[in-house]
């Protein structure tokens, strides 16, 4: 004899059978979120805005803060730009001891910070003032040749 099941019986199958494929699912993605989130911490490369060991990504209204050869904090923060032919930015550095100092700086230009040379090298300018204007600095390692 043949068991063939109910609707009643179908029906509780499949919403099983559904439950245990979102479940697995939800496991999976789980599992990549925290591996993304694992591998994000330990990697070095810098966040699309923000600041790794050798990238800076200032943008307007946004201060931040890199630690200088003394263990000193210095504070950069992207105060201005000028559009035009050749755009430029101006760039505040303010050691932790000291007075802030302005420097107005294109694309190539080198800057001091924290006793370590850092090279602008990326201007992204906005008309927009919903969208703030950007400087990436990268900084000038022994084999950059800075």
């Amino acid at each position: 004899m043949t068991c063939i099941p109910g609707p009643r019986t179908a029906r509780a199958l499949s919403t099983a059978l559904l439950g245990a494929v979102l479940a697995l699912t939800a496991a999976a993605c789980g599992g990549e979120a925290e591996t993304e989130s694992d591998t994000a911490s330990s990697n070095t490369a810098a966040p699309d805005l923000g600041q790794s060991l050798d990238r800076l990504r200032l943008t307007e209204g946004a201060s931040y803060t890199v630690e200088d050869g003394s263990g000193g904090m210095v504070t950069v923060r992207l105060t201005g730009h000028e559009n035009g032919d050749d755009p430029a930015v101006q760039i505040s550095v303010a050691p932790e001891e000291g007075s802030a100092a302005e420097h107005t700086l294109r694309l190539g230009d080198d800057l001091e910070i924290g006793g370590e040379p850092w090279r602008v090298s990326e201007i992204g300018m906005s008309d927009s003032s919903s969208q703030p204007s950007s400087v990436t600095l990268t900084r000038e390692g022994e084999e950059g040749g800075g």
